[in-house]
């Protein structure tokens, strides 16, 4: 589910983007949930962005309004399928960097950011990387294609 001509005039946008431990196996059915919990949860906030799940690890970048996002932010911290949840950017933004997506998604077997380190060039160890080099990767990834919607996985 993309989102469909919203306007958010006057509302000022925000992001959040971290890096987390996943403590669910991938392709598991609590792994499955956290997709179905951001696309319900995501449209119903003005909340938009991307999650990759890679080497172990959930990298999230979430945008919407102060309030939402704050909100969100908190369930993050506490969500028992996470550990180690460590901010790597956040501040606000004029625009939406992925306005078209309730939630993109890619994994490892999608769109490796290793791999794409391995052509580009920088860290190739997402878990080291700066947030430059992990938005870098999201947008490359979103405009080619290679991403796809919380609603199409889940």
């Amino acid at each position: 589910m993309a989102w469909r001509g919203y306007r958010y005039e006057g509302v000022l946008l925000y992001f959040w983007l971290y890096i987390s431990t996943a403590k669910v196996p991938p392709r598991s059915a609590d792994d499955a949930l956290i997709y179905l919990q951001a696309r319900n949860r995501n449209a119903a906030h003005q909340i938009s962005g991307y999650l990759h799940r890679e080497n172990g690890y959930y990298v999230q970048y979430i945008e919407g309004p102060k309030i939402a996002l704050d909100r969100l932010k908190r369930l993050i911290r506490r969500d028992w399928r996470h550990e180690n949840v460590r901010a790597l950017a956040e501040g606000r933004v004029q625009a939406r960097r992925f306005s078209g997506w309730d939630m993109a998604f890619t994994n490892e077997e999608t769109s490796s950011f290793r791999a794409y380190r391995t052509v580009f060039g920088g860290e190739p160890d997402i878990s080291k990387a700066s947030a430059k080099e992990i938005l870098e990767f999201m947008d490359e990834t979103a405009l080619s294609g290679k991403a796809r919607s919380v609603a199409d996985v889940a």
